[in-house]
């Protein structure tokens, strides 16, 4: 837990490349005004050679806590003093918190993701996962999928070096697509959306109870989910509530407040 809110406004802010289409100051103030407080909620672009004096200095200036996005989830790693156990195993940080004047990194997104697909009724007990990507964001969820009882992962990229040495980090994690049948979730962790693209799915991943998520949300989204509608997903799910997930778990670090989730 973060150190005890001293003063409002709380100052808090994001840490990324690009960062200005965020909507995490309008996802915080929400968060915000369920408990009555104030924050202030910046959004500070930062080039990896300038994200370690910036985040430096916003701690120095009082600053309260902090989200990192990309590309930076592993460049802030070299300042932090302490790293919580899901930093650790996911080789990631997006959240940043004071705690005893040292600066720590967490890592939200798993549980931010485990707890979307558990509000859209989705069961991960015992199911077989296939993720698309082998990055950072893929390493970030797979500790949550494996915690909330998983059967296997199938991990695929277009490299299969990286994605076997991504799978040989995790327990019932593995490279080669052996599964007779299709998967029950289909994650797609890639950043290729972003540029209206797709990874090519193969048809015997979807069946009538695949399950398709896509990590983005928004317009990124939609190459991916496009493609599983036409491989017959059962039902296909953009990153939103992910994104809220995160954030709210991120929110309780800093402020002692579980804040509720409306996406209607």
């Amino acid at each position: 837990m973060a150190e005890p809110l001293k003063s409002q406004p709380c100052q808090l802010a994001l840490f990324g490349q690009p960062v200005k289409h965020s909507q995490s100051p309008k996802i915080h103030q929400g968060f915000a005004a369920q408990f009555g407080l104030a924050i202030d909620y910046q959004l500070i672009e930062s080039s990896a050679e300038s994200l370690h004096d910036k985040v430096k200095g916003f701690f120095a200036e009082g600053g309260h806590g902090a989200n990192i996005t990309v590309p930076h989830k592993q460049n802030i790693m070299p300042i932090l003093d302490g790293l919580t156990d899901r930093a650790a195993q996911a080789g990631a940080v997006n959240t940043l918190f004071k705690r005893n004047d040292q600066l720590w990194g967490d890592n939200t997104d798993g549980d931010g993701l485990v707890m979307d697909l558990r509000s859209k009724n989705i069961n991960l007990d015992n199911a077989q996962v296939l993720i698309i990507g082998a990055g950072g964001a893929t390493q970030g969820i797979i500790p949550s999928f494996l915690k909330a009882g998983v059967a296997e992962i199938t991990i695929q990229n277009r490299s299969q070096e990286k994605a076997q040495q991504l799978a040989a980090l995790f327990p019932r994690c593995q490279s080669e697509d052996h599964l007779e049948g299709a998967y029950d979730l289909v994650i797609h962790a890639t950043s290729m959306g972003h540029h209206g693209l797709c990874p090519e799915l193969q048809s015997h991943w979807f069946g009538d109870q695949t399950i398709a998520y896509d990590l983005s949300y928004g317009q990124a989204a939609e190459p991916f989910l496009e493609a599983a509608r036409s491989l017959n997903a059962r039902t296909v799910h953009d990153g939103l509530g992910m994104l809220y997930g995160q954030a709210a778990l991120a929110f309780e670090i800093w402020t002692g407040h579980s804040p509720n989730i409306d996406l209607s």
